[in-house]
């Protein structure tokens, strides 16, 4: 038994589906004469193939598998393939961390976090000394993951491998699915030189030797693959979603039996406020933050049902593309730091005399 072989059957025990990369250049070996002839044999049309079965490795990271059976066939055919895992089927992301030599991006303010508009404080003093990846993910980390963005416990711990070019993979299980949604590959959308890899992309396979050089896994075991921090999650979710969700229509938020311009005015406060939500291009978490703290300050005052409100924010949150877990933290959290400190409404005023 080959090293590879040894290595793709040891990942395809827990689930991890392998397929075989040309030694040469990590590219999937080549369809045989008949897929490349055959119109039939699409890559859209690959179960139907039937060279699959007959232990062929056609349609590259579409005929990744676990069974053991085909596994022993391709690597007897070609011993010195690489094994690669195709992500999506073995509900696993991989975070790519390259450490090219590329310059800096020109405007790192918008060029570094794709989507996220740094503003001067939160550029690092240091940023010339960003140079890969794993810098980018850290600054991402101190934006969006609070004073302890990086779990230390077993759970969150995700198989890390250092690649020949000095960066990192990091693999994950994939996130849970939000409304139907899936992920796709999104390359560079996450951040300068950081590539998630997902759906129907792969990557070398932890403990591989390619033509460039060894893959070896530093932290984790491939038998309990961890899970992203929630603030990870989200991002990817932002980033590698293969189509927008569309939130239904939030119900009207009913005023109470007592009166209404109260309830009228928070009503007006969180839809004018969702508007405004649904127009910006960045800070979205900290404006949706805003509105619901206002909200929650508000609340006690216009006598609206909390579980209203708050369903009619987190729609505000995913009308404006925030993911919705992550829309439903922030504003129960604001929404509970509002209610820790009421405000009164506006009040009418007498008009003024005419003298």
């Amino acid at each position: 038994m080959t090293p590879h072989l040894d290595l793709a059957l040891t990942l395809a025990a827990p689930g991890w589906h392998v397929f075989p990369l040309s030694p040469r250049d990590k590219r999937p070996l080549a369809n045989c004469l008949h897929c490349r002839d055959n119109p039939t044999c699409s890559r859209d049309n690959y179960t139907a193939c039937p060279c699959l079965p007959d232990g062929q490795w056609c349609h590259g990271v579409r005929a990744a598998t676990t069974d053991p059976d085909r596994i022993r066939t391709w690597w007897r055919r070609q011993p010195y393939a690489v094994p690669a895992v195709a992500a999506g089927p073995s509900g696993l992301v991989l975070i790519d961390l390259d450490a090219h030599t590329d310059q800096l991006p020109a405007d790192p303010a918008t060029e570094l976090l794709p989507g996220i508009h740094l503003t001067n404080d939160q550029i690092p003093v240091g940023i010339q000394a960003i140079r890969t990846g794993r810098d980018v993910l850290l600054l991402l980390a101190r934006l969006r993951g609070g004073s302890r963005p990086w779990p230390t416990d077993s759970d969150h711990q995700p198989v890390t491998v250092t690649t020949p070019s000095g960066g990192r993979h990091l693999w994950y299980r994939t996130p849970r699915v939000e409304n139907g949604r899936r992920l796709r590959q999104a390359l560079g959308a996450l951040g300068w030189q950081v590539d998630v890899k997902a759906g129907w992309s792969y990557g070398i396979a932890p403990g591989a030797t390619a033509a460039n050089g060894p893959y070896k896994v530093i932290a984790g075991a491939p038998t309990r693959v961890g899970r992203m921090p929630d603030w990870l999650a989200d991002e990817v979710w932002r980033v590698a979603t293969d189509r927008p969700f569309s939130p239904p229509a939030p119900a009207p938020v009913a005023p109470p039996a007592s009166g209404g311009r109260p309830a009228a005015y928070l009503t007006t406060v969180i839809d004018n406020g969702a508007t405004e939500l649904a127009a910006l291009a960045d800070g979205r978490q900290r404006a949706l933050s805003a509105l619901a703290y206002k909200s929650g300050g508000l609340l006690a005052w216009s006598g609206l049902n909390r579980g209203d409100v708050e369903d009619r924010l987190v729609h505000a949150g995913l009308a404006s593309g925030l993911p919705e877990r992550l829309a439903r933290r922030i504003v129960h959290r604001a929404l509970n730091n509002g209610l820790a400190r009421p405000l009164a409404g506006p009040t009418r005023h007498a008009p003024t005399a005419v003298h």
